[in-house]
């Protein structure tokens, strides 16, 4: 199967790098997901991996300081959906990408307080997403996610 060269749509949009600005991402992507052939379920996935991946982005690329961007492309196509973040913080090592796999969401811990707070949203995203890369280019930092999806007659265009 021939993968199409231009997205369907596309669309771009940039918050400043402050935390309460994520939940306006999240709602934007999740309608957004109402134009795929997806559940609602699958929906809210797409929307929890961007808002990990944007709250990366300002909690870690920013270390959390207000004023930077963060840019968020959703494209679809006609046989998957690519969200890209964006940003032109502390770059990421691009090995943690490759090496976090799943085992960061397995703790055989016996209390609850155990769990560690945080580094699980990688997991979390590769978990949901069929396809996740992350690179730098230029000063920017690109958080790359496919979710493949079955095309429908239902697809609007």
């Amino acid at each position: 199967m021939a993968r199409a060269k231009k997205p369907r749509r596309r669309v771009r949009f940039t918050i400043e790098s402050r935390l309460e600005n994520v939940p306006l991402v999240g709602m934007s992507v999740n309608r957004l997901c109402g134009l795929i052939p997806l559940s609602e379920i699958d929906a809210c996935r797409m929307e929890l991996c961007v808002v990990e991946a944007v709250n990366n982005s300002i909690l870690h690329a920013y270390e959390k300081k207000a004023g930077g961007e963060v840019e968020v492309v959703f494209s679809l196509f006609s046989d998957r959906l690519v969200i890209e973040v964006l940003d032109s913080g502390t770059p990421m090592s691009e090995t943690r990408v490759r090496d976090k796999g799943l085992s960061s969401l397995d703790h055989n811990t016996v209390s609850i307080r155990d769990i560690p707070e945080s580094g699980r949203g990688i997991g979390i995203i590769q978990s949901i997403m069929d396809d996740v890369s992350y690179g730098t280019d230029s000063g920017k930092n690109c958080l790359t996610m496919i979710k493949k999806i079955v095309p429908s007659k239902k697809m609007k265009s």
